[in-house]
């Protein structure tokens, strides 16, 4: 029998998110929904959670997944891949794999199936994660190059195992959890992947499918930056908080004022409309019209000045006229 221990997911094998199991999601998923079809009171809420035990491999020509408790010394549930069927041994009782779960445990299955025929061995500094990805990757590849040529936008493979789209030749990206490889152009008609805004990430530079971007958290209002489950508690140095609301803004985001030497910021425009003119934790920051840049009473000796035709604030070491460059244009 070869079986693989792929939960919790902190696991000595795996000690760094960046070597993470490509399976681990595949089989979070599956688990997730046993337990919520089955014993709801005991539901992963996260892979991080380490209250569960999954282990999956062969025995024989069968490929199984095993659930259960780390409290516990039993399996709960094993999944029968042959059947598609989900099996409680405490009821005594087997259901179908729902509908919407097959295409993932079909992928473990066929994960089991291409690490066993594998020659590739483990050295001394790898893990069974990285070797892994070694096995899955050349596998998604042939299934990107299937899923091509199953929507008729090619007619023929003419290199099944070369990590490059077949129609803009641009080099495969694989998804930083499941290993999934795809056109960084969306040729092959799946959504954009998302990338995690905290570094160091795996997914801050391999980004992130759109199945395995189901956890995690926007960083900012303006949909802009996501952060994974592992990192969302943190925040990344370019990412401000509102001090009232205490929502997340991007560097970017045009729903914050943040001043550019401190870093410090304003409350956001939907908390600032709502606090009083004399709310101490209103900071005043203004736009230089001149240097675009935004400036905090705090950070800025300089005097400010309004272009007399305009009415726009400048610094004033930014300009030595009291009118603006395309109000002097004009009046010229």
């Amino acid at each position: 029998m070869h079986a693989w221990t792929i939960f919790p997911a902190n696991i000595p094998a795996c000690p760094q998110r960046r070597e993470r199991h490509p399976m681990l999601m595949k089989i979070f998923r599956v688990m997730k929904t046993t337990y919520a079809l089955l014993d709801p009171q005991n539901e992963p809420r996260s892979v991080n959670a380490g209250k569960h035990i999954a282990t999956f491999g062969c025995a024989g020509s069968e490929v199984f997944i095993h659930f259960g408790l780390s409290t516990e010394t039993s399996t709960r549930f094993a999944i029968v891949l042959r059947d598609m069927q989900i099996e409680d041994k405490v009821q005594n009782l087997r259901i179908l794999v729902p509908l919407e779960l097959v295409p993932t445990v079909a992928d473990i299955r066929d994960f089991v199936l291409a690490r066993l025929q594998t020659t590739l061995e483990i050295f001394c500094n790898e893990t069974e994660c990285e070797l892994a990805r070694q096995v899955w990757e050349p596998v998604q590849v042939q299934k990107y190059h299937a899923h091509l040529l199953d929507r008729g936008v090619i007619e023929s493979i003419d290199s099944p195992d070369l990590p490059r789209c077949d129609l803009c030749r641009s080099w495969l990206y694989y998804c930083g959890c499941c290993r999934i490889a795809r056109c960084p152009f969306s040729c092959d008609g799946y959504p954009p992947w998302r990338k995690c805004a905290i570094g160091p990430c795996i997914f801050y530079f391999d980004g992130n499918c759109a199945e395995c971007a189901v956890g995690g958290a926007t960083q900012c209002v303006c949909q802009a930056l996501w952060g994974c489950d592992d990192c969302t508690p943190e925040t990344p140095d370019d990412v401000s908080r509102c001090r009232r609301c205490d929502r997340s803004f991007c560097k970017d985001c045009s729903y914050i004022d943040v001043c550019f030497h401190c870093r410090s910021s304003s409350l956001c425009h939907d908390c600032s409309e709502e606090a009083s003119e004399n709310a101490r934790d209103v900071k005043e920051i203004f736009l230089c019209k001149k240097c675009t840049l935004r400036h905090c009473d705090q950070c800025t000796t300089s005097r400010t000045t309004s272009c007399a035709i305009c009415k726009k604030t400048y610094l004033v070491e930014c300009d030595d006229t009291s009118d603006c460059d395309p109000c002097w244009d004009q009046e010229g």
